[in-house]
């Protein structure tokens, strides 16, 4: 039972949740790669290309056997000068899912001004005791099994070996890695899932992959090269076909347009980025990343909830001092993500004489934080939800009572995990489809002019439960809206 209640917890936690400016001091650089990938500046040519269709051979589109995102037009990231407020930040990008480049934005800072030496990491006497997780290929493949060391082992050998580091980061350095200014906002440092260090001596390249959180990576040293794909316009196109991790097996080298046509009529977003910029990763949005040079960078991850974002734009940031860094913060993976649908935990620890009906375990799973984003609560839910209760509904009498767990072979247990897993998957779907339907309709509204407030409108159509417009007696149907 305890395995099984294990699963189900761990699954449950996934239901939580190009720069193109002159100014920019990478563009002289990129400019000669841009040549070699056969990269097509903005503006260079219309897309998709008039001499091609979806009918012809997938073969013969530009970019076939190409770098990702090389000979298609790359479109612009809005570049702002530092961090601006939170409310501007939440209201013109983290609702609207829209990536944005902040130019120098931690360059006054602690990491900036000294992570340029490795002398400066040796120092630390925890930099010979503790370790550290060592990817040993700098060329993404998720499969292959990272070592590790203690940060000394890894300065010693980064430069000469195909290797990088990736961690959280450590205790010890945290005072140095200030809190984007951006998420300086009481509401938004609740909402702080976790902190990553990519440390490297450049020549890295993800797998084209997307997040189930809202990130802001800041570059401390070395630039990169993210290409950006949009979620809410193009999730059908791209395929992520190991979702267990979020990732495409497309060769980010080579893409190959036969085995994933859909690629072929993506638009892509590509940003250059500089020691001391900073750059907003929405959530979901599909993105690949590059690294050049001694390479050192911090992501600072947090929720993503579309509902407390338009909560908070009303509510008080609080007094929180722009000199604040990640060792002012409590930055843990939560109570509720280590034991998500912690009310349905209360009903398989109950004691052997609770009985439990449908009716009650509906309401702890409607009841659960990790599905507040949820924004209509359908029939399919429903389906899903009667479903997982039949499978620990094991002797079929339409209750459950914690002793139908005990006494489960392995090979039940690893068959119930399955099935709960795929239960759990449903919803999580649900959930992220919905918001990016709500999104695309918003956008959609306010590019036709037909709404001035982009968060005007999803705070309206939150309210009514709806995500796309004039859906509302569709969305009700037969079985009305049902409240969570």
């Amino acid at each position: 039972m305890a395995r099984v209640k294990r699963v189900l917890f761990l699954i449950a936690f996934f239901l939580a949740a190009s720069l193109t400016s002159s100014d920019d001091p990478a563009k002289e650089s990129d400019a000669e790669a841009g040549k070699e990938d056969g990269r097509v500046e903005q503006g260079a040519t219309t897309w998709p290309p008039s001499d091609v269709t979806l009918e012809d051979d997938p073969s013969l589109w530009p970019g076939h056997l190409k770098p990702l995102g090389a000979n298609v037009p790359n479109k612009e990231v809005t570049i702002l000068q530092g961090f601006p407020p939170p409310e501007v930040f939440l209201r013109d990008y983290a609702i609207p899912s829209v990536p944005v480049l902040f130019k120098a934005a931690v360059t006054d800072s602690t990491a900036f001004k000294t992570w340029n030496s490795d002398e400066y990491f040796r120092q630390f006497s925890e930099a010979g005791t503790l370790t550290h997780t060592i990817e040993t290929r700098k060329k993404e493949i998720r499969t292959q099994p990272p070592t590790d060391m203690t940060l000394r082992q890894f300065l010693d050998r980064y430069s000469q070996e195909d290797i990088y580091m990736v961690e959280g980061v450590p205790k010890f350095l945290r005072k140095d890695v200030p809190m984007p200014k951006a998420l300086l906002c009481e509401p938004l440092t609740k909402m702080l899932v976790d902190t990553v260090m990519w440390f490297s001596s450049g020549g890295t390249k993800s797998v084209l992959h997307n997040d189930d959180v809202d990130n802001i990576n800041c570059l401390y040293d070395g630039k990169k090269e993210l290409v950006f794909i949009s979620f809410q316009r193009y999730r059908d196109k791209v395929t992520l076909d190991h979702p267990e991790g979020s990732y495409s097996s497309i060769d980010v080298d080579a893409v190959d347009f036969t085995k994933f046509p859909g690629m072929r009529e993506v638009e892509y977003h590509r940003v250059n980025m500089t020691a001391g910029d900073c750059l907003y990763i929405p959530y979901r949005w599909f993105h690949q990343v590059n690294s050049y040079g001694r390479n050192i960078a911090v992501n600072v991850w947090w929720e993503h909830n579309l509902r407390k974002y338009v909560e908070a734009l009303s509510q008080d940031c609080g007094d929180l001092s722009e000199d604040l860094t990640l060792n002012d913060f409590q930055i843990e993976v939560p109570p509720e993500h280590n034991e998500p649908l912690m009310g349905l935990n209360e009903l398989l620890d109950g004691g052997k004489d609770e009985v439990v009906t449908y009716e009650v375990f509906e309401a702890k799973v409607k009841e659960d934080k990790l599905l507040s984003e949820l924004i209509i609560w359908t029939p399919e839910c429903t389906q899903l939800v009667e479903e997982m209760f039949e499978e620990i509904d094991r002797n079929k009498d339409s209750v459950f009572t914690p002793q139908e767990l005990e006494g489960l072979t392995k090979e039940l247990q690893e068959e119930l995990d399955e099935v709960l897993m795929d239960k759990l998957e449903g919803i999580r779907g649900i959930i992220i489809e919905q918001v990016a339907q709500l999104r695309e309709s918003v956008a959609a509204e306010v590019a036709e002019g037909r709404a001035e407030s982009y968060v005007e409108l999803v705070k309206k159509m939150l309210e009514e439960q709806r995500t796309t417009i004039g859906d509302t007696e569709e969305v009700a149907g037969e079985h009305g809206h049902q409240e969570l």
